[in-house]
């Protein structure tokens, strides 16, 4: 699963220049802040041979934080933007919880 979140994790990121809402500043730092810090823990889980659950429990917490991100920070009038850390927020937190319950391990 976690070459899924790093995807997602990049879409978020090139998203702003993608939908073309860069102008955004709250947008766009919160895209690459959110987008980046999900691809490093995924990277983290795909090299890591420990196999602990942290980077999944870091990769659902920071989808949950896309999904508020837009309420909270301001941004949500800016449509596009707004759906785009709601929907890829969700797919991040979805596929980071399943990965959780469904190892057992939490």
């Amino acid at each position: 699963m976690y070459w899924i979140t790093g995807i997602l994790g990049l879409i978020l990121a090139v998203s702003p220049y993608m939908f073309g809402y860069s102008n955004d500043a709250a947008a766009l730092w919160t895209s690459l802040i959110v987008g980046g810090a999900t691809i490093v823990v995924s990277l983290l889980e795909a090299t890591r041979a420990d196999r602990d659950q942290w980077e999944y429990w870091v990769a659902g917490i920071l989808g949950l934080f896309a999904v508020i991100a837009p309420f909270i920070l301001g941004f949500g009038g800016n449509t596009s933007a707004m759906w785009t850390s709601v929907i890829i927020g969700v797919l991040i937190a979805i596929f980071a919880g399943s990965r959780l319950f469904t190892t057992g391990k939490m």
